[in-house]
């Protein structure tokens, strides 16, 4: 750090932000003197979230509205526009997730959610922010993934497939940007403490996260900001799963074993990622 404000005055709208990994990003951003945008379908949680923030940075702003829907993600982003002028920065953070293997009654819908919250919604505001970006010549997109969203783990079949759309639209973004001063990152995090599994037994868990010690929201937020300034497509978090990613490429057999030896807290420890410490319910 040498001290300077690196977002000082930008505009930075952060989709699911009045909890976990968007709340850590809001703060982050807000800490260094950018305007935050914080949307959320509760506007309950973004006034607690904004409270926060208000404290060292009074220009942080809370707009309610439900990503799934196209109609109030036009109104959110017009709303931005209008007050502020411009949008420098969009982290898409809202989401669901669901767990249960392929073959449960609820699969289909459980799917069909969560492309409608997680993978529509990245859409309709990745669309809604590009033409003021487009006018104004530079911007920056945040999409988030997972790493199930380039490996998909057991009984996460219907998360994986909707990260792996995100992955593919980010890609597909990035390479349709180049040249036009709008930047694109993909985070892919692995198991982190938020409250997005909350709503999941422990025995339902899959195999894997039940001996693997979450990363914290605030480093997956400190992840995006490097990502947003130095421009990095792609951010992997934590490094061993990298190493996951890259085996998994070498050889899908080896990948599908990793995976496997995930449920062996010894074997996880050793590569790093089990400390002793488990997904905590209600504990964010």
């Amino acid at each position: 750090m040498d001290g300077r404000v690196r977002f000082d005055g930008k505009v930075v709208i952060i989709a699911g932000a009045s909890q976990g990994i968007g709340r850590a990003t809001a703060l982050a951003f807000a800490r260094e003197g950018a305007i935050p945008i914080l949307v959320s379908r509760s506007r309950e949680k973004l006034d607690q979230a904004a409270a926060g923030i208000r404290r060292f940075n009074p220009k942080v702003q809370v707009i309610p509205a439900d990503v799934s829907s196209q109609a109030e993600v036009h109104d959110m982003v017009a709303k931005v526009l209008a007050e502020c002028g411009r949008i420098d920065v969009l982290v898409n953070n809202a989401g669901i997730a669901r767990v249960g293997p392929i073959g449960e009654a609820g699969f289909i819908e459980d799917m069909k959610e969560m492309m409608a919250v997680d993978v529509c919604g990245t859409v309709y505001c990745t669309k809604a922010v590009l033409p003021s970006m487009h006018k104004q010549g530079s911007g920056h997109i945040v999409t988030m993934s997972s790493v199930v969203g380039s490996k998909a783990f057991p009984d996460f079949g219907g998360y994986s497939i909707a990260m792996h759309a995100i992955s593919a639209f980010s890609d597909t973004l990035r390479q349709e940007l180049y040249g036009s001063g709008i930047f694109v990152s993909v985070i892919h995090p692995a198991l982190t403490q938020t409250a997005l599994l909350d709503h999941v037994e422990a025995r339902a868990m899959p195999p894997p996260f039940r001996k693997m010690t979450p990363i914290t929201a605030e480093r997956v937020a400190e992840g995006i900001l490097r990502a947003v300034r130095k421009r990095q497509p792609r951010v992997i978090l934590p490094f061993p799963a990298k190493l996951l990613l890259l085996q998994d490429a070498l050889s899908a057999k080896l990948g599908d074993r990793i995976v496997r030896m995930l449920s062996n807290p010894v074997f996880s420890s050793v590569i790093g990622m089990y400390r002793g410490r488990v997904y905590e319910h209600s504990k964010v």
